[in-house]
């Protein structure tokens, strides 16, 4: 089996491996895998990989002789209005390139280079697809405990309904309680609507990077809360080693490469070019065979060398320049997922003390509802606070995951 067929089994035996999963949901690992094994864009950087391998198989054949078969044969007029023709000639001949200023040698490493940067280019898509995928799937995710929260809100609203149209029958309640709490309801309904909309486009979103029906997609949130940020310089150290950089790396080196080929065109070229001759008629029919050498040195062309050196040398300062720029992005965008990390932990923190408080303010509003010493309307802004905090901490819950997942393809984790 070929490397081409063995790269398109891979899709049908990841699809076959997750098929079962499905039905349960997708965690975050069989996401990423199912996209990077059906990723266009990383099937794309694939074929230009094997381009540049083929070009550096070009280059190296020009190195090496080049050997054809020539057979000619002539056929003229004469002042009678007759032709006259002679003999054909066949031969062998054979054209070997011994020096061009280094230029062939120079374009073969800069084909390696080439091949490094499409590897690098490669590496920085799939770093790049997997922040998407995580980014997506964790938005489902949110979206999902948001729906979640929100229907333990319904329920208990609709229990309180329930308990107050009670009361409301025997006279210990009146009907502006009831209607108190079915206006929230409505809210809290349109509240659900509004992030089973949110969690459509998010499911579309990850559907689109995973190849899925996002009718039939579902996720299954395995991971574990982030719980510390680690330390900002083990970040900053990994990003020198991110595939952005390293193609901004391969593309200097390439630039390098093609100054010192320009810089090759100023030094003459020496072939060797001979024929062995199978039938001779024109001519020296006695010689077998001939060789000649060719020298070929360029004294003037209009500065037309010089002015390609230059030009060269001018982009080689704009791929260096490039390069510092990238790695300074890079950083700064470490940085910037860093300190979005920091602000989700903290906020987990505050929400958690927000919520273990309001649950016990429920409870509490609850116990003395019971014993008439606070109203429905008490009662109802207790839950209504629980309900706010416990959300708010599932999302920065949830959002920390991002910031995580954002950081570590930042820095090339």
């Amino acid at each position: 089996m070929n490397i081409l067929s063995f790269l398109l089994l891979i899709p049908i035996c990841v699809s076959c491996m997750y098929a079962e999963n499905g039905a349960d949901g997708w965690t975050l690992k069989q996401c990423l895998d199912m996209a990077q094994s059906h990723s266009l864009e990383l099937n794309i950087q694939k074929q230009k990989h094997l381009e540049a391998e083929q070009l550096l198989n070009q280059r190296r054949g020009e190195m090496l002789p080049d050997i054809r078969f020539r057979y000619s044969r002539f056929q003229r007029d004469t002042a009678g209005g007759e032709y006259a023709s002679g003999g054909g000639d066949s031969k062998f001949t054979l054209s070997q390139p011994l020096f061009y200023g280094f230029r062939k040698t120079k374009a073969i490493s800069q084909s390696k280079a080439e091949i490094k940067k499409e590897q690098a280019l490669f590496n920085n898509t799939l770093r790049l697809l997997k922040a998407d995928v995580s980014q997506a799937f964790f938005s489902v995710v949110q979206a999902d405990v948001d729906i979640v929260n929100l229907k333990y809100i319904l329920k208990l609203m609709q229990d309180r309904v329930k308990e107050l149209n009670e009361r409301f029958r025997l006279g210990k309640s009146r009907e502006s309680e009831v209607l108190a709490v079915e206006s929230q309801i409505a809210t809290f309904k349109a509240q659900l609507e509004k992030t089973a909309g949110e969690r459509a486009n998010a499911v579309e979103i990850l559907s689109r990077l995973v190849y899925m029906d996002s009718a039939s997609l579902k996720v299954d949130d395995d991971t574990q809360d982030i719980t510390d940020a680690g330390i900002l310089e083990y970040y900053v150290d990994s990003v020198k080693d991110r595939a952005d950089i390293e193609s901004a790396r391969q593309d200097k080196e390439i630039q390098s490469y093609e100054l010192r080929i320009a810089k090759g065109s100023l030094l003459p070229t020496l072939n060797l070019e001979g024929s062995k001759y199978i039938n001779r008629n024109n001519g020296n029919v006695d010689s077998e065979w001939d060789a000649y050498i060719y020298l070929d040195a360029t004294l003037f062309q209009g500065g037309i060398i010089r002015s390609r050196i230059k030009e060269v040398s001018f982009r080689l300062q704009e791929m260096e320049s490039k390069l510092d720029l990238i790695e300074q992005d890079a950083v700064s965008e470490v940085k910037k997922y860093y300190q979005a990390l920091i602000s989700s932990l903290n906020q987990v923190k505050a929400y958690r003390e927000s919520y273990e408080k309001a649950e016990k303010s429920y409870q509490l509003q609850l116990r003395d509802y019971k014993l008439g010493l606070v109203n429905n309307l008490d009662v109802l802004a207790a839950m209504t606070t629980m309900s706010d905090a416990k959300r708010n901490l599932d999302r920065a819950l949830v959002e920390a995951k991002i910031d995580k997942a954002l950081l570590n393809a930042a820095a090339n984790q």
